[in-house]
């Protein structure tokens, strides 16, 4: 990216993350952060990226979902307490010409209390070590709460380490932004805000590539299932009218050509995790594609 544009760009994306939560008080969790992002993010982002990159004929959207998937460990010795697989992931698919490529991030929200802790040394606490071995380590584990599609199947996630793939997000409102990114440790330590974050994610220096093709590797696979069950998540609403009612839309789901089949049946309701999903085309010369 162009440095002045690279400014701008970030510029722009710290302003839309400070209004997407203006509203919120220090009595919000996690899960109300992070619908704040996924719902009040994406035509904020797309609208900066499609103004200072129109060549890159920028997408954006969003879907929140509230009850995300677990994992539980093979191994019962490591840890009883199963860990949610993450609280946001972010997923990009960039097309240049004929080649497609595809980065994903996935995070594990973690708010700081008001004027306790601190973004460079917060310490994991003993009640969520299963969540930090899940990102350190990746044992093997099964799917738990994660539909009828998915509930019992098992994964092992290579390699057995960290990756800047699975990151945390520290939420910190002592912070004018209080988004911060952290690797996996004891001791999280910030190493980017969340703008910087989104800026080094789309030019793939940060995040981990995933494939679509099949065979995939074990992370690939991971990405795939989540993404699956969340675009197939419905909610029910029988008073006002909602019945089997999707809570990512066709548009988005057609990011990463996802088939919808919303079938209360083939996905447990409500089930899956909150995404944003970016995508940019543009010919092998850089020009728009009409």
């Amino acid at each position: 990216m162009n440095f002045k544009l690279k400014i701008n760009l970030y510029k722009g994306i710290v302003g839309a993350l400070i209004e997407c939560i203006s509203t919120l008080d220090a009595s919000a969790d996690e899960p109300t952060f992070i619908a704040a992002l996924v719902t009040n993010l994406p035509k904020k982002l797309e609208a900066i990226l499609r103004n200072l990159y129109p060549k890159n004929n920028f997408r954006v959207g969003g879907c929140f979902i509230h009850q995300k998937p677990l994992a539980e460990f093979c191994d019962r010795k490591l840890s009883k307490k199963n860990p949610e697989i993450g609280d946001l992931l972010i997923v990009y698919k960039r097309i240049q010409g004929k080649m497609e490529t595809y980065n994903s991030l996935l995070l594990q929200a973690k708010k700081i209390k008001v004027g306790a802790g601190s973004i460079y040394n917060y310490k994991i606490s003993k009640e969520d070590k299963h969540q930090l071995l899940l990102y350190t380590q990746w044992p093997q584990f099964i799917y738990r709460r994660a539909g009828l599609k998915l509930n019992g199947r098992k994964r092992s996630i290579i390699p057995k380490t960290v990756t800047p793939g699975a990151q945390y997000l520290l939420i910190n409102q002592d912070c004018i932004l209080p988004f911060y990114c952290a690797m996996p440790s004891d001791i999280l330590v910030a190493h980017n805000n969340f703008a910087v974050q989104l800026i080094n994610f789309i030019e793939f220096q940060t995040g981990r590539p995933f494939v679509k093709n099949v065979p995939r590797d074990s992370w690939s696979q991971m990405i795939w299932d989540l993404l699956d069950i969340s675009f197939h998540s419905v909610f029910n609403k029988s008073k006002f009218g909602y019945h089997n009612v999707p809570r990512g839309t066709d548009s988005i789901a057609d990011f990463l050509n996802l088939t919808l089949n919303h079938d209360i049946n083939y996905n447990s309701e409500g089930t899956g995790i909150p995404v944003l999903v970016l995508q940019s085309i543009e010919n092998e010369d850089g020009n728009n594609i009409k």
